[in-house]
């Protein structure tokens, strides 16, 4: 049957996001001393009665703060995951105005119509300019500063990254100068968006026109990222009870996405699948999901988590855990949805990452999955584990909603993903409720892909964070039948370009991890799940 050959495509591309998100999802902007769970306050827009739901009051800006170091060089790393499921190190170098990224981890293949070179191992460098400097002339010939943040200071801690190459030339990440990446840099953490790619792969062949593992052409300008300058390598200090929330793409699809013609499914690729689990780490590196969920093993979480040991045999400043579970096809690393494609006849590099940061005392952990996939002459010599995204890990305490005053800033998946297309469940029974997310080009509006959060009381709202406009609000209940896990409300439309990414009345979840949030619309058995990071500012 021929959507059973294109069952999954197999590419341990990108994503993102990742938002995280860190997408991807994701990501954050600069913390200062202050108390265990508040960073000190950043300068950012005014709370108005039009962008906090109902609350009829305006918040004046703080005293201009000291978001980000003075000056940067290439001693401060930061670790970090983005939402296409790469393990990456970044450091600046503010006086040259230069970046360097290496890929430590990464599927992400190099070049479209191959799943094999990947970007992991590489490291590119490259120029970046401030976001009140950075230039872009308009459809008029006009030259315009889109990009331009509120105050000085905000300039000053976000990068606009401009171009990007290895050593030797051999790699060159592609960015759209109406789009670029930018990075917002605070006091030992960074996140928004890193370089991204277009992915495509024609599949593997099982005969003569039969493939498996097919990845529509997608391109992505950039992912969702969000990094550490401190992390916690004693995995005894990250143990303890959990809500995890996140979002994860599978490149190749699965066989329960459906169109009118495939009521019973059909791999459509860029499948799309929330992560919400309430889990209890141990200090041995071992997951246990808590009972009465879906979830019978935690779903990020393969062998026991174990400190990562560089190439050179030094260990590193992260945790990693590896493929476990063999069905028949190999060791495989879990997943979230069903119906994808997992064969690892020709062994199996996917597993996950843990960027376990550390703020004010505070362990924040971040976790990747790194897909893996790799193309031989049919599927006995080729591996196929595609799966990525981002997650983070949030004690399971109540939250307290003046922990949550304040703004956040940060990216989201709508950099990997716009507009999901979902015919309907399967007609199969149980039926089950699978997307694709097959929009090329998301959305260009850097104001829907970077989010400042603004909360206030049982409020919340996206505003833009270059134009200070909001774009959705929402309304929290502190309740927490589960603790740490607050139930979120849209009051009206989000909207990414004509794509309507989540729309009022839809529900999610948000936790808190220090200074960092996340939150999951659409998450459970929903074929169009939103994410977003973001880290406090003011």
């Amino acid at each position: 049957m021929a959507h059973i050959a294109r069952t999954r495509s197999a590419i341990a591309a990108s994503l993102g996001a990742l938002a995280i998100a860190l997408a991807f999802a994701l990501l954050a902007s600069g913390c200062g001393s202050g108390g265990s769970d508040d960073p000190a306050p950043i300068a950012t827009a005014s709370c108005t009665s039009n962008t906090c739901a109902g609350s009829g009051t305006t918040t004046a800006p703080s005293a201009p703060k000291t978001l980000c170091p003075v000056s940067l060089d290439y001693s401060t790393v930061y670790s970090g995951g983005s939402g296409s499921g790469e393990y990456i190190r970044v450091k600046f170098d503010t006086a040259q105005k230069q970046y360097q990224m290496t890929f430590v981890e990464s599927a992400v293949p190099t070049s479209a119509g191959q799943v094999n070179t990947t970007r992991a191992g590489l490291t590119i460098m490259g120029d970046f300019e401030r976001p009140d400097l950075y230039s872009v002339t308009n459809a008029q010939g006009v030259a315009t500063t889109p990009l331009k943040l509120p105050t000085a200071e905000q300039n000053r801690c976000a990068f606009v990254l401009k171009n990007g190459q290895t050593a030797d030339g051999g790699y060159k990440v592609a960015i759209d100068p109406n789009d670029p990446p930018v990075l917002f840099v605070g006091n030992g953490i960074v996140g928004g968006g890193i370089p991204g790619s277009t992915v495509q792969f024609d599949g593997i062949a099982l005969a003569p026109g039969m493939q498996v593992a097919v990845v529509p052409n997608k391109t992505f300008d950039y992912y969702p990222f969000i990094a550490f300058s401190k992390t916690v390598t004693d995995f005894s200090k990250v143990a303890g009870r959990y809500n995890e929330l996140g979002i994860h793409f599978t490149p190749s699809g699965g066989n329960f996405q459906t169109t009118a013609a495939d009521p019973l499914g059909v791999a459509l690729g860029w499948q799309v699948d929330g992560v919400q689990v309430s889990e209890a780490l141990a200090a041995d590196g071992s997951c246990a999901p808590d009972s009465g969920q879906s979830y019978r093993s935690c779903p990020t979480t393969g062998g026991n988590w174990t400190l990562r040991t560089n190439a050179d045999g030094t260990p590193d400043n992260v945790f990693t855990s590896a493929a476990n579970r063999n069905l028949g096809l190999g060791n495989i690393y879990p997943v979230t949805g069903v119906g994808e494609l997992q064969s690892a006849l020709a062994g199996n590099q996917a597993h996950g990452v843990m960027i376990a940061g550390e703020l004010e005392g505070q362990v924040i952990p971040v976790v990747i999955r790194v897909g893996y996939a790799h193309s031989g002459t049919g599927l006995p010599d080729s591996s196929v584990d595609d799966q990525l995204g981002i997650s983070l890990l949030a004690p399971a305490r109540k939250i307290d909603a003046s922990s949550l005053s304040g703004a956040f800033i940060g990216a989201n998946s709508v950099t990997a993903c716009g507009l999901v297309s979902a015919y309907g469940p399967t007609s199969a029974s149980p039926p089950i409720y699978e997307g694709a997310c097959l929009d090329d080009t998301t959305t260009k509006n850097a104001g829907v892909n970077y989010t400042s959060t603004l909360f206030e009381g049982a409020n919340a709202a996206f505003l833009d964070p270059f134009t200070s406009k909001a774009a959705t609000n929402f309304a929290l209940d502190f309740t927490q039948t589960q603790p740490g896990l607050v139930k979120v409300t849209a009051q009206n439309d989000f909207a990414a370009g004509a794509a309507t990414v989540f729309k009022r009345g839809d529900t999610g979840y948000l936790i808190k991890a220090g200074s960092v949030f996340a939150l999951l619309m659409n998450g459970t058995g929903l074929p169009n799940p939103f994410f977003t990071i973001g880290a406090f500012v003011q």
